[in-house]
């Protein structure tokens, strides 16, 4: 290149006239040249004749149209047939040539070749573009566009050149180049799209940057909303951001938020044009949203960072000159109202900024701050009425997508203590709801989780009972409505916390949760809500009765709340327990009763006696209604207060404090020191001590007073008692108790407490076989001693006649070691008054009571308890004897009325 510069710089005049000569020749096609040389001498001569610029480029443009028209025959020769066409090497030559002479020239001396080369390279792309449009199946997609020409050589030189240009003029002239490419996409959009969409990304910042202020300054001269709205060169704007939008879209953000904060900020030495296109720059930001939806989404998408209160405060004063550019200010508001309900992004954003102004609360006797307060709230007020009147209709909104991508941020609004902000969120689920029921179970769900307050609470009512929430969507209206679902969730997900496979979760905290509930439950049993008069949070309930009545037993620090709602549910339904699963029956049963215990434990003196209350209304209400549910609860109670660890709430006595060599069998304990150790047939094994550890321990008692062993006590009979309820519909003459329940109690004592089941019937077993039942009838006075609750239940089976005759083998082998250790009494143990003695009285004295109470002893021998204190001990034993015989005789007496009554009693224990 250098050799032909030299070449013509050293050429005369004469010589150059020739060389132009000849290129006309050349070019008008009057003589048969070499393209190659041909375009050399063009080359030569753009460098040294000014003058012949015009034809020079109109022939390089003729270069490059040929070229490129037969790089798109040779696509549709490929499409058609099949097989890929040589390429001209001519017009591989031709043009390597024209670009490696443009390219430097622009390298030379950009100043003066770059805006007129960029200008020749855009144009000529804008004619290739239309040219050829539509040919080689050339699609509408801008990225398939841009593909193919991108691999045609002419056209992606003429971009590289361009993109030269630009980069040559990044820091003085870029404006030119700029208008250049607003003017040419205005002419060939929007075939020259695919030229704006590589420019802008090579250079994203210049290009995005240089167009607005471009396209600002454009607007500024504009006269008219109708002239602005139709601007060419607008257009042109919003058609290179919208495509540079889905991979620059932080780009334009950063660029428009720099605009608009260079609009607000004021200064002295701004001249006349700058203080226009600062007051234009809102307006011209508004008509580019409006033009462009992908522009205004990438706006919205970062609200939050662009607008806040103190900015609005700020430019308020510039609305006046912002109405001039739409004629007026209903224009303007109705543009602004349009574009909120077409945000599909970052809309509640939005929603919140026009929040935050309508609760400013400094300077609230400021004019400006009052005005800004109520156009605010008429703004939000109409959003809220289009969107209204666009759900009624069924017609989508963009603002509504915007919602539903953004649901997080409305949850958050849904807690707010400003009321205004508080209900618009509702409002906004409501909507979201009508087309979409799962988004709004999502936010049913989280406000019942979440709310701490009424106001909050009844917000949740408000939104299910709303006239635009479909109540018959499937599947909801099959599973008992909306809330019913949102329980269903709650409970199930915790239900399956409890689970070994899910123990990586978390589990969830319930205790808003479960107030709110009973909030709700109390709120529909008042009858004073009209919107809970459908009875919806009972019927939730009761459709999610298996999870809730799982959880009763293991949700201990809600226990108290979860009762509560429970007791305040009418169960059985109608009398009737057969329209609840059985699941249901024993879940609700088996909760009670260990919630029973939970309150025995409590130290809470009022939480103990409002949790009493509603344990005897539940199992009265069960176990009248339900057999299994009366034999599972009344087994329960029984089998804990004796045996478990729960016994020591009554009086039992801590087995726990002893040596694990105590519960070791003293048999197989004195087999290992002998091997032949002689029994009789009828051997009993008295349990006195261990060899090599001693005589055994005497039981400790537990550390519990009193007056609480007592009031347990009391209690658990007040529980047997009300398994034993007899129905509401029942005529009740002289008691409330069922007397078959009474002498399942009796059963029940008998199989938990005698250690086998053998002559644990009514007849009174020979003198003889006596010898045999002895070991037994030991281990139950053993039972009762360190079971005190054991009397107090025999008491109770006692008062009702005759179901005590059921329990005869207890009373039988508590009269036999009585009568055998009064027998082994001395009158010393008397005289000295020891604890064995006053055990042993105590013991007497109790089982006369129960005898007597039952009714197995005449009014004589039932008082004679008051004189045994002063009877020998041989009287005490002859006296023992005397009540056993008694006690025969009546259970003799009433033999035909027990065999009745066990024919169906029975069943229900075994």
């Amino acid at each position: 290149m250098l050799s032909h510069t030299t070449v013509i710089r050293n050429t005369p005049q004469q010589d150059l006239i020739i060389e132009l000569h000849a290129f006309i020749k050349g070019a008008v096609k009057l003589e048969r040249c070499n393209p190659l040389d041909l375009t050399k001498t063009a080359l030569r001569l753009l460098k040294n004749l000014p003058a012949a610029r015009t034809a020079l480029f109109e022939y390089f443009s003729s270069v490059f149209g040929e070229a490129s028209s037969n790089y798109i025959q040779a696509v549709e020769t490929e499409i058609k047939t099949g097989e890929l066409p040589s390429t001209s090497e001519t017009d591989e030559a031709v043009v390597s040539e024209i670009h490696a002479v443009l390219s430097g020239f622009i390298t030379d001396n950009p100043t003066a070749w770059a805006p007129i080369i960029s200008t020749w390279s855009l144009d000529l792309l804008g004619e290739i573009s239309t040219k050829f449009a539509g040919r080689a199946h050339i699609s509408t997609n801008l990225n398939e566009t841009l593909q193919l020409w991108m691999n045609c050589r002419a056209t992606k030189v003429l971009v590289d050149i361009n993109t030269k240009c630009l980069s040559s003029l990044m820091h003085s002239d870029t404006e030119t180049c700029i208008n250049a490419l607003l003017d040419t996409s205005i002419k060939h959009s929007p075939n020259f799209d695919w030229v704006v969409a590589h420019v802008g990304s090579c250079f994203p910042n210049t290009v995005i940057t240089r167009v607005l202020s471009c396209g600002l300054k454009d607007f500024c001269q504009i006269k008219s909303y109708e002239q602005g709205s139709n601007s060419p060169k607008l257009r042109s704007v919003v058609g290179i951001l919208g495509h540079l939008a889905g991979s620059h879209s932080s780009d334009i953000r950063s660029a428009l938020l720099e605009m608009f904060l260079w609009s607000t900020s004021q200064d002295l030495q701004d001249s006349d044009i700058i203080k226009l296109q600062k007051k234009a720059t809102v307006p011209f930001i508004l008509q580019l949203s409006f033009l462009s939806s992908s522009l205004f989404s990438s706006i919205c998408n970062d609200m939050k960072h662009i607008l806040s209160v103190d900015i609005i405060r700020k430019v308020y004063p510039f609305i006046e000159d912002w109405c001039k550019y739409f004629g007026s200010s209903e224009i303007l508001e109705d543009l602004l109202l349009t574009l909120i309900l077409s945000c599909d992004n970052g809309g509640i954003q939005i929603i919140n900024l026009l929040l935050d102004c309508t609760l400013i609360e400094h300077g609230v006797n400021d004019p400006v701050i009052v005005t800004i307060k109520d156009k605010s709230l008429e703004i939000l007020q109409n959003v809220i009425y289009r969107i209204d009147e666009n759900v009624r209709h069924d017609k989508p909104i963009e603002l509504m997508i915007s919602f539903s991508h953004d649901l997080h941020e409305v949850h958050k609004n849904l807690l707010s203590l400003k009321e205004v902000r508080s209900q618009t969120a509702a409002q906004i689920v409501i909507f979201l709801g009508h087309s979409n029921p799962s988004l709004l179970v999502r936010s049913l769900n989280y406000l019942f989780q979440n709310s701490k307050t009424l106001e909050h609470l009844s917000l949740l009512v408000k939104i299910l009972s709303h006239e635009l929430v479909n109540k018959t969507v499937w599947p909801y209206v099959e599973k008992g409505g909306y809330f019913s679902v949102v329980l269903e969730q709650v409970l199930s997900r915790n239900v399956e916390e409890k689970f070994p496979f899910n123990i990586n979760n978390e589990k969830s905290d319930l205790t808003q949760m479960w107030s709110n509930l009973l909030t709700l439950l109390k709120w529909e049993k008042s009858g004073r809500i009209s919107l809970l008069n459908s009875h919806i949070i009972t019927k939730a309930i009761l459709a999610n009765l298996t999870n809730l009545t799982s959880l009763f037993g293991s949700e201990l620090p809600h226990v108290h709340v979860i009762a509560e709602i429970l007791s305040n549910l009418d169960i059985p339904l109608g009398n009737n327990l057969e329209n609840l699963p059985i699941e249901v029956v024993l879940n609700l049963t088996q909760s009670t009763v260990n919630y029973f215990f939970t309150c025995c434990n409590d130290e809470a003196t009022s939480k103990k006696t409002k949790g009493f209350e509603r344990i005897n209304r539940l199992l009265r209400r069960l176990c009248t209604y339900s057999k299994v549910a009366r034999v599972l609860a009344l087994r329960e109670l029984l089998e804990r207060a004796l045996f478990r660890s729960d016994n020591i709430l009554f009086g039992a006595k801590n087995n726990a404090i002893f040596d694990e060599s105590s519960e070791k069998l003293l048999l197989k304990q004195n087999k290992k020191i002998n091997k032949t150790i002689p029994l009789t047939k009828h051997s009993s094994v008295f349990n006195g001590g261990i060899i090599g550890t001693g005589k055994r321990k005497l039981l400790r008692t537990n550390e519990l007073p009193l007056e609480v062993v007592a009031f347990n006590t009391a209690e658990l009979i007040n529980a047997i008692k009300s398994c034993c309820s007899l129905s509401e519909d029942v005529d009740v003459k002289f008691s409330d108790i069922s007397l078959d329940s009474v002498t399942l109690v009796s059963l029940l004592l008998v199989q938990f407490v005698s250690p086998d089941v053998m002559y644990n019937g009514l007849p009174w077993p020979d003198e003889e076989f006596s010898k045999v039942t002895i070991e037994r009838d030991l281990f139950i006075r053993r039972l009762f001693t360190n079971a005190p609750v054991l009397w107090d239940l025999l008491s109770f089976v006692a008062v009702y006649r005759p179901a005590l005759c059921y329990c005869s083998v207890l009373i039988r082998a508590l009269t036999a070691t009585l009568i055998h250790q009064w027998k082994s009494t001395g009158e010393q143990s008397k005289s000295n008054f020891t604890e064995n003695y006053k055990s042993l009285m105590n013991t007497t004295i109790k089982v006369i009571d129960v005898m007597a109470l039952g009714q197995l002893l005449p009014p004589p021998l039932s008082s004679i308890r008051d004189v045994l204190p002063s009877l020998q001990c041989f009287e005490g034993s002859d006296f023992i004897e005397a009540h056993r015989d008694v006690h025969q005789y009546f259970e003799d007496y009433y033999a035909e009325e027990y065999r009745i009554l066990r024919t169906y009693v029975c069943a229900d224990v075994y």
